[in-house]
């Protein structure tokens, strides 16, 4: 529950610093958000009594909805909506397998975004894969999935919920617009 929550508001942090409704105070929030998650994701996980980390990630929780409350949040989102409705999958295992094939796509629009936040918590890379490969890095510490298959997800379903994902309300606010084959791209990459 831990990892599952915390990575979550990892991505709540992420998709609102970019969205296409961003602004001043949700990116200021949702940079602080970022810089304390981040940071503290692997301590909380490894360690549950660590008081720093747990502060830490209660208030960078915190931030991050205050973020979305200004900017809304994206693909990630809109792409783990359809897999929760499904399947017995905890929302935030969905979103952590599709937040770094999100980051990828979204790149196209806002690596230089990305690239802000990786210089916030000192990620060799700069960007896009930098971003995408230090989430990927999170959910292995966490010991969360890395895949929809890991997930049990049936390849037969992925056309129904690109479908489904067009219609989430989140995914009009990703910066770079989708369409129905760019979430089963999306999908079918994370498999």
């Amino acid at each position: 529950v831990r990892a599952a929550a915390g990575i979550d508001a990892i991505a709540h942090a992420v998709e609102s610093y970019v969205s296409s409704r961003r602004n001043p105070l949700s990116q200021l929030f949702a940079r602080q958000a970022w810089r304390l998650l981040a940071s503290s994701f692997a301590t909380a996980v490894q360690d549950p009594e660590h008081p720093d980390a747990n502060t830490n990630m209660l208030l960078g929780a915190h931030y991050a909805g205050i973020a979305i409350e200004n900017s809304m949040l994206g693909a990630a989102h809109a792409t783990a909506n359809p897999l929760t409705a499904r399947y017995p999958l905890p929302h935030g295992h969905a979103v952590a397998v599709m937040l770094p094939h999100v980051v990828r796509i979204n790149g196209k629009a806002v690596d230089h975004l990305y690239g802000e936040l990786c210089s916030d918590i000192q990620l060799d890379g700069k960007g896009t894969e930098a971003l995408a490969s230090r989430l990927e890095e999170l959910q292995g510490i966490a010991d969360l999935p890395l895949r929809l298959l890991d997930c049990q997800i049936n390849e037969r379903d992925l056309t129904i919920m690109a479908q489904e994902a067009t219609e989430q309300w989140t995914a009009t606010f990703n910066p770079l617009p989708l369409r129905e084959q760019d979430f089963l791209k999306l999908y079918k990459a994370a498999l």
